[in-house]
């Protein structure tokens, strides 16, 4: 079963809050009503069978853990406050592990300025990292979600993508995921929508799609921006590009909508964060999620990507993730 359907299935189960003011896949994180205030609470667990986060550099995979958490926060609009976690390692884990883990999300949340509060320790085959973050929401601002306003919008998305994906394809460290503060304050002043890409481009667009589906929302395959070494190495094992894009190892950057007329002093603070405009949502056209190849060819994106949590293995991914890049794109 797809991870969204038996989402669906499981939340079926369960009456919704009064005080929650998100629908499911609404939003990165749910939104609740506490006292007079509106506060985001994100929960993300990871696992290297899961998430392929490798542990050669302790250090660096606790700060990925910690931005992977905090970027729900910022996709919402939140601005990150307090931090929970549940660590599960080996018992015969190296206490260094442990040590340069907890250095790596100290260094990331105290950048941020939000507080460790608390969490709980247990045992696993491998490492296990659960982490809870809570941030409040501005009432000027309100919250962020996927839902896209009316009116015509300009796509944006941070960084440069395809990296994770390149790192699992390549057999590779883990990259350094980014921490995209600058980017959430720009967001949250101007944009409309949000999304992060913790399961890859692809999956945040269709995401973007489904919680719009009478949206017609046009990706300009040209303008993506793929991290150093994505395209190279993509070729050189008869893939498109793209399929660096499809995987389910995502970067944990920030996709989101702005309005297509926007002020030189947003237009700027978005391109100061690292932003690049990729497509664009028209309130004319024919609705669904349309890529246009750096070629001219405009492909409609009938279908989600593949799934990681439907395959059997991470072989088995991979070849879905090649066989659906060459279908779309060609080789």
């Amino acid at each position: 079963m797809r991870e969204y359907d038996l989402i669906r299935r499981l939340a079926a189960g369960f009456p919704r809050s009064p005080r929650q003011r998100n629908r499911l896949f609404e939003c990165d994180a749910e939104v609740l009503e506490l006292g007079r205030e509106l506060w985001a609470i994100t929960l993300d667990e990871f696992s290297p069978e899961e998430d392929r986060f490798t542990a050669e550099a302790p250090v660096l995979l606790g700060a990925n853990l910690a931005v992977a958490t905090l970027s729900d926060l910022f996709a919402a609009g939140a601005e990150p406050a307090f931090f929970l976690q549940a660590l599960s390692l080996p018992r015969d884990v190296a206490v260094g592990f442990a040590d340069g883990l907890m250095q790596g999300v100290r260094s990331v949340l105290d950048e941020v300025g939000c507080c460790l509060c608390g969490g709980d320790l247990g045992s696993a085959n491998t490492w296990r990292f659960s982490g809870v973050a809570l941030g409040r929401i501005a009432a000027v601002c309100g919250p962020l979600t996927r839902r896209l306003p009316p009116g015509p919008q300009r796509l944006w998305v941070t960084g440069c993508l395809g990296d994770a994906n390149l790192a699992v394809l390549a057999g590779v460290p883990t990259p350094r995921f980014e921490l995209r503060i600058g980017a959430a304050m720009a967001i949250r002043r101007w944009a409309g929508a949000c999304i992060d890409t913790s399961g890859g481009l692809a999956d945040a667009l269709w995401v973007l799609h489904s919680v719009n589906p009478a949206a017609c929302i046009r990706v300009d395959g040209a303008a993506v921006p793929l991290a150093p070494g994505v395209a190279t190495v993509a070729r050189s094992r008869g893939l498109p590009p793209e399929a660096a894009l499809l995987g389910g190892a995502g970067e944990y950057e920030l996709l989101f909508a702005a309005p297509a007329e926007l002020p030189p002093e947003a237009f700027g603070a978005f391109e100061a964060a690292a932003a690049t405009p990729i497509g664009r949502v028209d309130i004319e056209g024919a609705a669904g999620l349309w890529w246009v190849t750096p070629d001219g060819r405009v492909l409609h994106l009938a279908e989600p990507p593949p799934c990681p949590r439907a395959a059997a293995d991470l072989g088995t991914h991979v070849a879905e993730v090649a066989a659906v890049a060459r279908r779309w794109f060609g080789s």
